[in-house]
C-alpha cells in the first residue's frame, strides 16, 4: 500500500503541475480560443513522439561523446548542455511544423505560437519529469521524489515551455510579420533561442552538482526569460484587443456585427460576463453560441489584419466573406431570450 500510494504522488507531481500551467497559458490566449483537438495533440506529442525521438537521438550521439571524454564532467557537460538541447527541441518543434503546415490558418497572433509550443512543452516535461521521479523514489524513496520536484515542477517548472515556446512565436511570426525579413528568419531565430536557453539552464544546473552557485546560471536564464515572456504575452493580449477595435469598427457600419456586441467583442472580461450570464440562468446553448460568436469575430479580425500587414491572398479574402456570413446569423445570440427583458 505504501508504494502504491508512493507511486500515485509521484504521477500526481509529475502531471498536475505541467497540467496547471498549461491551463493558465490557455487562459492567456483570451480572444480566440484554440480547437481543443489541436491543444490536446500539441501537449500529447510532446509527451510522448517527442521524448521517444529525442531519447533516441541522445543515445546515439551520447557514444561517441562518450569516447571522446571519457566518463566524467566533461561528458556530463557536453550531453547536457549541447547533445539534449540540439535533440530535444527540434523534434519538439515538429509538432509547430506540422501546425505551419496543415492549420496555419488557426495561428492568427503571435500569443498563438506561443501558447502551441507551450503546450508541447508542457508534454515533454510532464513525462521527462515521471521519469526523474520514479528513479528518484527508487533512488531515495518518497522524500527523494519530494525534493527533486520542487525543482523540476516549481523552481523550473516553466522551462520546456519557455524553450518551445521560442520556436512556436518563430513559427507565428514568420505567419503574421509584415516584414519578409522577419517571416524568413523567425523560426530559425527562434530554434536558435529554445536550443540556446536550454543549453544555460543545463550547464549551470550540471555545474551546481561540484558548484552550487552555478544553480545561479539557471535560476537567472529561465526566471528572466519566464519575465520576459510574460511580459509579451500581455503585450500581445493588448495588441489582440486593438486589433479588434480596429477592424470591427467598420464591421457594425456592414451590419456584421451589432454596436451593442462591438463592445461586448472588445473586452474579455465583458465576454466572460455575458456567457456566465447565460450559464446562470441555464442556458447552456445559448453559452455555446456565445463563445462561438466571439470567436469568429475575433477570427474576423485578425483575417483583415493579416490581410493588410502580410498582403492579399484569395483564400484569406475568402475567408473574411464567409466569416462575415457566419457572424450575420449568429447576430441574434448576443439578444436576450424571447420573453426575457434586456438587463
Amino acid at each position: 500500500m505504501e508504494t502504491l500510494i508512493a507511486l500515485l504522488t509521484t504521477l500526481v507531481l509529475a502531471i498536475v503541475p505541467m497540467l496547471l500551467y498549461a491551463l493558465f497559458l490557455w487562459w492567456m490566449d483570451r480572444y480566440e480560443k484554440e480547437p481543443l483537438s489541436l491543444i490536446l495533440a500539441s501537449f500529447l506529442w510532446g509527451a510522448v513522439p517527442a521524448v521517444i525521438f529525442s531519447l533516441i537521438a541522445q543515445l546515439i550521439l551520447d557514444v561517441p561523446v562518450s569516447d571522446l571524454f571519457g566518463p566524467g564532467l566533461e561528458t556530463e557537460l557536453v550531453s547536457a548542455s549541447l547533445i539534449a538541447p540540439i535533440t530535444e527541441e527540434p523534434f519538439k518543434g515538429l509538432m509547430l511544423l506540422f501546425l505551419l503546415w496543415f492549420f496555419r490558418r488557426e495561428i492568427d497572433t503571435p500569443v498563438d505560437g506561443i501558447l502551441y509550443g507551450g503546450l508541447v512543452g508542457f508534454g515533454f516535461a510532464t513525462t521527462e519529469n515521471l521519469f526523474y521521479f520514479l528513479n528518484a523514489y527508487h533512488m531515495g524513496g518518497l522524500g527523494n521524489v519530494l525534493i527533486l520536484a520542487f525543482f523540476r515542477a516549481v523552481l523550473f517548472g516553466l522551462n520546456h515551455a519557455l524553450f518551445t515556446g521560442c520556436i512556436g512565436l518563430g513559427i507565428a511570426l514568420a505567419l503574421t510579420s509584415s516584414r519578409r525579413s522577419v517571416r524568413i528568419t523567425a523560426p530559425f531565430i527562434g530554434l536558435g533561442m529554445a536550443i540556446m536557453l536550454h543549453g544555460l539552464h543545463n550547464l549551470g544546473a550540471t555545474l551546481a552538482s561540484v558548484a552550487c552557485w552555478a544553480l545561479l546560471i539557471s535560476l537567472a536564464s529561465d526566471w528572466g526569460s519566464v519575465l520576459a515572456w510574460l511580459a509579451l504575452l500581455i503585450y500581445f493580449s493588448v495588441r489582440e484587443q486593438r486589433i479588434l477595435g480596429l477592424y470591427l469598427t467598420d464591421e457594425v457600419e456592414k451590419g456584421t456585427i451589432t454596436p451593442e456586441d462591438y463592445a461586448v467583442i472588445c473586452s474579455y472580461w465583458r465576454r466572460v460576463e455575458q456567457r456566465l450570464k447565460a450559464l446562470a440562468e441555464g442556458d447552456i446553448r445559448r453559452w455555446r453560441r456565445l463563445g462561438t460568436y466571439y470567436r469568429l469575430a475575433s477570427e474576423l479580425a485578425f483575417a483583415r489584419h493579416h490581410l493588410v500587414t502580410v498582403g492579399h491572398d484569395e483564400g484569406t479574402a475568402r475567408r473574411v466573406q464567409q466569416l462575415r456570413r457566419d457572424l450575420q446569423r449568429l447576430q441574434e445570440v448576443s439578444a436576450p431570450p424571447s420573453g426575457r427583458p434586456a438587463r
